[in-house]
């Protein structure tokens, strides 16, 4: 019964042989026509394109990264903002303007160049500004400009030995510029120790914070301090302290 299952006329065998020539014929030609690429070709071929890229595009943007490097650090070699050149002011060391920075453009000196004092003339160190400093022989614009923030956080020099508290003092630079100088203790201002809050107190460079809050204190239990005696009595000051302290404080 099989047999007649599988049983084909003539006409249906030729139509089978013709149908799996066709089907034959079509994978054939797929197989000869059809272009051969080899697996290195294609590999070469991208290699060789991402070298090419490498080779001309990224040379344009070294360049220009060259370019931008070098005018983004231009203004800091040539042209110092004010900042960096407060910053470069503070490492200097301090000495007479030589000819050269005499000769200096305007751009890169903030303050003329001012004639030196005579030998024998004196100024007012606590009336004295920064030009009147930078005629002392020795001082330039950054170091006269420290000797006035100082004073100005002690309210005025008492003597001129409190110069070498300064910072970046020197002795041979102290030496050199005390003869042409002298202090003037009625423009000394000093701070009301009864009205004074403890920030302005522990600003004094010479009031530290647990010193200023003693006197807080003490102020609070008293109502008013009378004198600087009653200061005595805190064990948050020794005598030295108080001495060097009595000419800024007020009752």
């Amino acid at each position: 019964m099989w047999k007649d299952f599988f049983y084909f006329s003539r006409r249906e065998r030729q139509g089978i042989v013709v149908l799996i020539a066709l089907i034959a014929g079509v994978f054939l030609g797929k197989y000869l026509f059809t272009p051969k690429v080899s697996v290195s070709s294609g590999v070469e071929f991208e290699l060789s394109a991402k070298s090419e890229n490498r080779e001309t595009v990224p040379e344009n943007i070294k360049e220009q990264k060259v370019q931008n490097s070098y005018v983004s650090d231009r203004p800091k070699m040539y042209y110092p903002s004010r900042k960096l050149d407060q910053q470069s002011a503070e490492k200097r060391s301090y000495y007479s303007p030589s000819s050269d920075e005499s000769r200096a453009s305007p751009k890169q000196n903030r303050y003329p160049v001012s004639e030196k004092l005579q030998h024998g003339t004196v100024i007012e160190i606590n009336t004295s500004d920064t030009l009147q400093l930078m005629k002392i022989p020795g001082i330039g614009a950054s170091f006269a400009k420290r000797i006035i923030g100082y004073r100005n956080l002690l309210g005025g020099y008492y003597r001129l030995e409190q110069l070498q508290e300064v910072y970046g003092m020197y002795e041979e630079l102290y030496e050199k510029m005390i003869p042409y100088l002298q202090t003037d203790t009625s423009k000394i201002i000093p701070i009301s120790v009864n009205t004074a809050s403890l920030e302005k107190l522990k600003s004094h460079p010479y009031i530290n914070f647990y010193q200023a809050k003693a006197i807080v204190e003490i102020r609070k239990k008293k109502g008013k301090l009378d004198n600087i005696d009653e200061l005595y009595l805190l064990e948050e000051f020794t005598e030295e302290d108080l001495e060097r302290i009595k000419p800024y404080l007020a009752f």
